[in-house]
Formats: structure tokens, C-alpha cells, sequence
């Protein structure tokens, strides 16, 4: 089965099928930067869950995945380290769940994309599966050691990427090299973040654009503004520091006029987190050309 918009093959059973993370209410529903696979159902089900890391391998990738697998090891869990190719590093758990919680991790692996990307895969069970742990090591290590790398890529070139709010709101926005792409549609919002691939340690570099009703947005204290234009709208941007080695800026527009209680209005918020004040003041000028596109007239 293809994972991760066929980035990554995995050797699954013939009644596997694709699922869906579970997310609260009003939280976004997972992104298109990851794939779950379910193999059963109920107390017998099996969750195969990869993720996009979004970030780089170092070029000591085995070093790398090793110390990012030994984080599992200290969290109350014992896992055994292996290596299966020079771009897959595994570990499955050594020791037995006291209780099923049921979602109980066996096997995660740590991945390099021929990208130079970082793909991470987890393998989880459920409460029936924990009365017989050695079939579940056994299930996960094959489901591992099965994996291969696919043909997909991500789109990292510099583009104009088309976004939706529910196909009612279309904007074109311009998105520079080196950027991808992740989708989170909610119940009544849409947020699509772009992060650019960088080693684990740099600084964050990445912006965010959040559409619909209920904006999380405050007005930082002690921030300096940037007047300028997003989406045909008047934006003011607050330019701060949240800590040291961090530029962030946030603006928030209206789109909509506030028709009835049943039909609030629509904003757009924009987030930017950059390594240096110079790169922030460039993705502000960057989503300041952000377009509303025409409504296509229906037949």
C-alpha cells in the first residue's frame, strides 16, 4: 500500500484499509503529510501511522535515528534498536504493556527519503493484541522490514499554490523554494502551513495561513507593525520576538461582513516564524501578495 502520497510502499495485509486519526472537535483533522493504515477493527485492530518529520537527515543519519529512537526507551518503554539499510533504522519494544491502553507502540522506525527527508512509522495495538506480545513484535518487524522507498516526492520548487475555504474562498499564494506543504481541513476551518526543510536543530523557519471563523489571535505586547495588503484586504502585521533567536509576525483579516449568527464571518490569519528579522520582513512582503481569486460562475 502507498503511504505519504506514494513516498513510501508498505507490505500490508490484503484487508488493510486507510483510516483517519481522530482529532477533537475543533481541532484540524490531520494534514496530507501523513497516511493510517488499519489492519482489523475494535480491540483487534492494528494502526500502521506514518508522518512526514519535516526535516532533514543529518549526514549522520544512523547516529541521527538511533538517538531520536532512544527517546521511546526513556518514556517508561524498553525498545531494542536495529538497522535494516543504510536508510532505515528500527527499534521494537522489548517489554509488555502492564495494561492495554489501546493504542500500545511496538515498532517505530526512522526513514531517509532519497530527498534527504525524514519519515517516521509507528505500529500500534490494540487491547486484544497485548495478551500475545510476541506475535505483535513479530507483526511489526515484518511490516518494517517490508517497507520500501516509493516515487513520490514533495513539492519543494517555488510556486503559486491554489488554497480553498470548502471551494467557497480560492487564493493564489506565492511560496518560495525549499517550502512544503501541509493541509489540516476542521470541522469549520482550514489551516495550511508551508515549512521549509531544514536539519532538526535550525532555527523554525515556516508561516501559516488559517481560514475561518474563530482566529486564535492577540495582538502581541511591545510589537512593532507593518502596514500593508493580503487578499485585497487592509493588514496591519505584529512583528515580536517570542524568544530569543525567533522572529515571528502575525496578521488577521476580515474577508466577510458579519451577515447573521448563523453565517459569521470569514478571517484569514497569517503566522510567520523566521530564523532572522530579515527573513520574517520577507515573508511578510511574500503573503503580502497573496490573491483572492474570482468565483468561478456555475452553469
Amino acid at each position: 500500500m502507498a503511504a505519504l502520497n506514494e513516498r513510501l510502499i508498505l507490505d500490508m495485509p490484503q484487508e488493510a484499509v486507510y483510516g483517519q486519526r481522530t482529532t477533537a472537535i475543533m481541532e484540524a483533522d490531520p494534514g496530507d503529510d501523513e497516511t493510517l493504515i488499519w489492519v482489523g477493527d475494535g480491540a483487534d485492530r492494528i494502526a500502521v501511522y506514518a508522518e512526514e518529520f519535516n526535516a532533514l537527515a543529518d549526514t549522520d543519519f544512523e547516529t541521527q535515528a538511533r538517538e531520536i529512537l532512544g527517546n521511546f526507551s526513556r518514556k517508561g518503554s524498553s525498545f531494542e534498536t536495529k538497522k535494516l539499510n543504510e536508510n532505515v533504522i528500527y527499534a521494537i519494544r522489548k517489554d509488555t504493556p502492564q495494561q492495554a491502553s489501546g493504542a500500545d507502540l511496538f515498532g517505530i522506525a526512522m526513514i531517509r527519503h532519497t530527498d534527504g527527508s525524514l519519515i517516521r512509522l509507528r505500529i500500534l495495538f490494540a487491547d486484544n493484541h497485548i495478551a500475545t506480545p510476541d506475535k505483535c513484535r513479530e507483526w511489526a518487524e515484518k511490516a518494517i522490514c517490508g517497507l520500501r522507498i516509493g516515487p513520490g516526492v514533495r513539492h519543494l520548487k517555488a510556486r503559486k499554490d491554489k488554497i480553498s475555504f470548502f471551494n467557497e474562498m480560492n487564493f493564489e499564494v506565492p511560496v518560495p523554494e525549499g517550502y512544503a506543504r501541509t493541509i489540516n481541513p476542521g470541522c469549520d476551518f482550514i489551516y495550511t502551513s508551508y515549512a521549509k526543510l531544514v536539519k532538526i536543530n535550525a532555527p523554525s523557519d515556516y508561516f501559516g495561513i488559517y481560514l475561518g471563523s474563530h482566529p486564535d489571535f492577540e495582538k502581541p505586547n511591545g510589537a512593532t507593525t507593518i502596514k500593508s495588503t493580503t487578499a485585497g484586504k487592509k493588514a496591519t502585521w505584529y512583528c515580536f520576538e517570542p524568544k530569543e533567536g525567533t522572529y515571528a509576525a502575525e496578521c488577521c483579516v476580515r474577508l466577510t461582513s458579519i451577515l447573521s449568527f448563523d453565517e459569521p464571518p470569514v478571517y484569514m490569519h497569517l503566522i510567520v516564524v523566521a530564523p532572522t528579522a530579515e527573513a520574517r520582513e520577507a515573508q511578510v512582503q511574500n503573503l503580502s501578495q497573496i490573491k483572492r481569486l474570482k468565483r468561478e460562475s456555475k452553469d
